[in-house]
């Protein structure tokens, strides 16, 4: 049997002696870099619900679903962590740069299954003629401070922001899709295609 070398001994008793390298976790909290990227979260101020993360989303981990309650439509976004693999995408194709935060925060460990899942939600804009959903309440509201004075051109965003200070009353969308166009049109809050319709109508009969 070969004694041990006398640098061994020294490494064994720096081994006894010195803290551990390792971290105290899960005894203690983790220190993450500032850049580490966790979980990510909706901003609800900043969030227009506009569904542009879902479309990018690789591992489709963001659904898109609408519903109605008290004759209003609705749009909510919900987000499973269980399929979310934290690559950023949502983060770097949203609309306002802002409507998702990446956290620190990387335990999500949890014995409830709606912990792993996250909504935001936001009122649906229709289109008066044809009744199909513009876009939320919400990115129209972006758009007017997006665009400044050029929100002007826009009926739709006109309109939104009559009915918001209370200056007009808000109409309920036709009930039934309609081929004909009115003048009075034009001052309604319109999907594109309806919009587009009508332009076609006024200007070539």
């Amino acid at each position: 049997m070969k004694r041990p070398k006398v640098r061994e001994l020294g490494e064994a008793l720096r081994s006894l002696t010195s803290a551990p390298f390792t971290t105290k976790y899960p005894f203690a909290p983790a220190e993450v870099q500032k850049e580490f990227r966790g979980k990510p979260i909706f901003i609800e101020e900043n969030c227009i619900v506009c569904g542009a993360c879902a479309e990018v989303c690789p591992s489709d981990a963001i659904k898109v679903e609408e519903y109605k309650k008290d004759d209003k439509m609705y749009r909510v976004l919900i987000r499973d962590y269980g399929k979310c693999i934290f690559c950023g995408e949502c983060l770097a194709h949203c609309t306002t740069q802002d409507g998702i935060e990446f956290t620190n925060e990387f335990e999500m460990a949890s014995l409830s299954k709606e912990d792993f899942f996250e909504r935001i939600e936001d009122k649906l804009v229709l289109c008066e003629i044809c009744g199909k959903p513009i876009t939320t309440e919400k990115h129209l509201d972006w758009l007017e401070k997006k665009l400044g004075e050029k929100a002007f051109a826009n009926q739709t965003i006109i309109i939104q922001r009559a009915i918001e200070l209370g200056l007009i009353d808000e109409e309920p969308a036709d009930k039934e899709a309609r081929e004909r166009f009115l003048r009075e049109d034009f001052y309604r809050r319109l999907c594109p295609a309806c919009r587009a319709s009508m332009f076609l109508k006024e200007d070539w009969g």
